[in-house]
């Protein structure tokens, strides 16, 4: 797969057991080994360092972190991300694909483990009503809740009694449901979930060691997480930082051009999609792409400003940090030594892992879209062609029993309740035998539309011939319409009936209930790979 190859625009998988996985996974090593071939020859210098000697330097320290030891930074690295949430099949499955693709010799996987983007911990569950009022529901329960500005890695970790509490909310839900296996996964999830409230100093700590302890009690070991958090605060992604604030506005202006490309081949209005354009402001200087943390755990947009001794960083809250003008080595010891902590938003952060760490990076459906902005900025701002990405994802569907309703009965019932309004000839039938009153009436709408087709167009004052006979064919119609009073009842009853089996449908085919109500072995399944198969 090349960049341009791949399609306009990635749609999730239809259930009830759907996988995308583009290119395919056979293909992964020789499109990371292409890659890496363009990957190693770039050319152009970052904040005064090569890129290619970044690359080997930025290779190694992530590996490193990841535990990953030995020259494994010469061979190919495959590199996937997400948030540290209680994320569903559809993201969870990336991991699986990394982890077959890393049993090939000299191939290494790991997760970057997205802690610094703003969230929750929280996960939607099904159950059943008691009181029989609707056949299938779901709720959203929170672990943690969103706290704006904040990310999962300022906030604080939850109690044990939260912890709890949450747990308690699950189980009331699935115990309703009556299905055995969805109960003892949420009871191992329990288990996996205590253990990383003891342990973890944050809630994104909370989000990674809970899914770790939870893969491990089925004895899977999948590929290993690294922050976000602390590959923001390396030499190396710190020398990119430097780059993009001595460049901001030429970056800024590649980054604008990238969006209006993007938004211009698909038709998207909107300049907040997929995100918004950089902006200039006279008294803080260029938008950088990059958040800035606070000492009090909130993230806020940076911006860069020229002076005559360097660049000065500034957020919402005053100034940031002040870099040299000599830039390079200088700069990044000046962020070191100031304490400061930068993290990248969207567009950096994947350029970071696709041009310096990973020889092939895994996205989603909605990062394989936006990477379409990536591609083009790549190529203005650095001038080297950009490297292939993979998109994999999936749908799967829990065993819940409710099937969806096809829309088309929804639509042919509102629709005949529509007409028995203004058509009711039509349903006559359904009443079985007529009323002379009934027939009576059909007739005289039969006469009614043979004369409105004949009638002459009205000259003169008063009401045209046309308008004195749609007058009574309204009455007519309403006469019907009141002697098909049984025939509305039941449509109605039928509309009812079919609205409630479509909710209960549309909840039994979510595809967003969380990983641990779902076995490894069924992922595995769906990829077409056996847990111990390279």
């Amino acid at each position: 797969m090349t960049a341009m190859s791949a399609p306009k625009k990635w749609t999730t998988p239809p259930g009830p057991r759907g996988l995308l996985c583009h290119p395919p996974l056979e293909q992964w090593e020789a499109v990371a080994a292409a890659n890496r071939t363009v990957l190693d020859g770039m050319a152009f210098d970052v904040a005064g360092l090569p890129a290619a000697e970044l690359r080997r330097s930025a290779r190694r320290r992530v590996l490193a972190m990841a535990g990953i030891g030995g020259r494994a930074e010469e061979g190919l690295i495959i590199v996937t991300g997400h948030q540290p949430q209680f994320y569903h099949p559809g993201v969870w499955i990336k991991a699986f694909a990394v982890a077959a693709a890393a049993r090939r010799p000299g191939v290494a996987g790991l997760n970057v483990a997205v802690d610094h983007d703003a969230g929750e911990l929280a996960a939607e569950v099904p159950w059943r009503p008691a009181d029989g009022a609707a056949r299938l529901a779901w709720s959203k329960e929170f672990l943690v809740p969103p706290v704006g500005g904040r990310p999962l890695e300022t906030l604080p970790a939850p109690s044990r009694d939260e912890a709890e509490s949450f747990l308690q909310k699950l189980v009331s839900r699935v115990e309703t449901l009556g299905w055995p296996e969805g109960a003892a996964r949420l009871r191992l999830f329990g288990e996996a979930l205590r253990a990383a409230v003891r342990e973890a100093r944050s809630a994104a700590e909370v989000g990674l060691l809970a899914r770790q302890r939870y893969e491990a009690a089925f004895g899977e070991t999948l590929v290993p997480d690294v922050p976000v958090s602390r590959i923001s605060g390396t030499p190396e992604f710190l020398r990119f930082f430097v780059h993009w604030a001595f460049h901001a506005g030429e970056l800024r202006r590649c980054y604008n051009a990238a969006l209006a490309d993007y938004r211009r081949r698909h038709r998207v209005r909107s300049r907040a999609n997929p995100f918004p354009d950089l902006l200039e402001r006279p008294d803080q200087g260029v938008e950088l792409p990059f958040w800035g943390l606070t000492p009090s755990g909130v993230r806020r947009k940076l911006y860069a400003r020229r002076t005559a001794d360097g660049i000065v960083l500034t957020h919402l809250e005053g100034e940031f940090a002040r870099l040299p003008a000599t830039g390079g080595d200088a700069a990044v010891e000046a962020l070191l030594e100031a304490g400061v902590q930068v993290r990248p938003r969207a567009v950096p952060l994947t350029v970071f892992h696709r041009l310096f760490v990973a020889d092939l990076f895994i996205h989603g459906t909605g990062g394989g879209a936006y990477d379409e902005v990536t591609d083009a900025f790549i190529g203005e701002a650095f001038g080297v062609p950009a490297p292939a990405y993979g998109v994999v994802s999936a749908t799967l569907y829990l065993p819940l029993g409710e099937r969806p309703v096809q829309s088309g009965a929804l639509r042919a019932l509102r629709r005949k309740l529509r007409d028995l309004r203004f058509n009711p000839q039509r349903f006559a039938w359904e009443l079985g035998k007529l009323s002379a009153e009934l027939a009576e009436l059909l007739r005289r709408k039969e006469e009614l539309i043979d004369a409105i087709q004949q009638a002459p167009r009205g000259v003169g004052p008063g009401p045209s011939p046309k308008r004195v006979l749609t007058r009574e064919i309204e009455q007519v119609n309403e006469a019907l319409y009141r002697a098909l009073g049984p025939v509305e009842e039941a449509a109605r009853a039928q509309l009812a009936e079919l609205e409630a089996k479509a909710a209960a449908g549309a909840v039994a085919t979510r595809r967003t209930y969380p990983f641990f109500l779902y076995d490894p072995a069924e992922l595995w399944d769906l990829l077409g790979v056996g847990r111990g198969e390279a």
